[in-house]
């Protein structure tokens, strides 16, 4: 019963589709921050799936910016494996990693922000080649 818990729970704060996925993805890049990719996505779709379908937003669309988030958590500390990999790699501070990849959060930030907004730019090629869903 927890998905329909969460889905209820989030429905009944908003309906709007939009603030919801900004309130779902901010759990994400939080969740993204402490824990691996695989445990995030394994943990978190069985249950937001029911969530998003209930408002009515289109599953790929979904799908694309939650990994694109989940991927963007691997960056960034405490626990990026993505981060210690570089830095082991490259034998560089950890701070001033951070320092230097601030740049690119700050974009694939905005790149999600602009990926919930303008839904088409993630489907247009899906629904090219599958049609409309």
């Amino acid at each position: 019963g927890v998905p329909q818990d969460a889905a209820s729970f989030l429905v009944g704060i908003t309906e709007n589709k939009i603030a919801l996925m900004l309130l779902l993805i901010t759990f994400i890049l939080v969740l993204g921050m402490f824990l691996e990719a695989t445990v995030i996505v394994l943990l978190l779709t069985p249950i937001l799936m029911p969530i998003i379908q209930r408002v009515g937003i289109d599953p790929v669309h979904f799908g694309l910016v939650m990994m694109t988030c989940v991927t963007l958590g691997g960056m960034t500390p405490p626990v990026g494996v993505a981060m210690f990999t570089v830095c082991g790699i490259l034998k560089c501070p950890m701070d001033e990693y951070i320092k230097e990849a601030m740049p690119l959060l700050a974009a694939v930030i905005g790149l999600v922000v602009l990926m919930i907004v303008w839904p088409t730019s993630v489907l247009f090629l899906p629904n090219l080649v599958f049609g409309q869903g």
